[in-house]
């Protein structure tokens, strides 16, 4: 029987925290930690964060909706029309108090592969994580 399980090399990825308040980066930092992911970088801003995509390698984002200057989703929406292969199939889970309908079908349709509503835990973090990089948990 094929083994369909593949293993996500916590320690070796590196995620963005992409949002405009301190705590919100912070908690989010503390929860990636708890599950085993010691690399991040941060950005309190859309235009932050795409610097830090051009400077580093970046292996997922973690998107806040509601920012000053761009949205969430306006940075989605240029990373995914963008001409660097990388940041085009970039995984992106949404972390965001916005629970509007039309925003959660809005980063769907850009692709966004998960949305989660703050606050947030560490195990649905983890799980939204495993998701986006196409990981089946199996059930305990």
């Amino acid at each position: 029987m094929e083994n369909t399980h593949k293993q996500l090399a916590w320690d070796t990825l590196t995620c963005l925290v992409v949002d405009d308040d301190k705590f919100s980066r912070t908690f989010i930092k503390t929860a990636l930690y708890q599950i085993g992911m010691k690399n991040t970088r941060e950005a309190a801003s859309a235009n932050e964060a795409i610097e830090l995509l051009n400077s580093f390698k970046i292996d997922i984002i973690l998107l806040d909706q509601q920012m000053p200057g761009k949205t969430g989703l306006e940075l989605a929406q240029e990373l995914k029309n963008s001409n660097n292969p990388h940041l085009k199939d970039l995984p992106i889970i949404m972390i965001t108090v916005d629970t509007k309908e039309k925003t959660v079908l809005d980063a769907r349709n850009l692709g966004i592969q998960e949305y989660l509503v703050k606050p947030i835990s560490p195990l649905a973090l983890k799980k939204r994580i495993l998701n986006a990089f196409g990981i089946k948990q199996e059930r305990v």
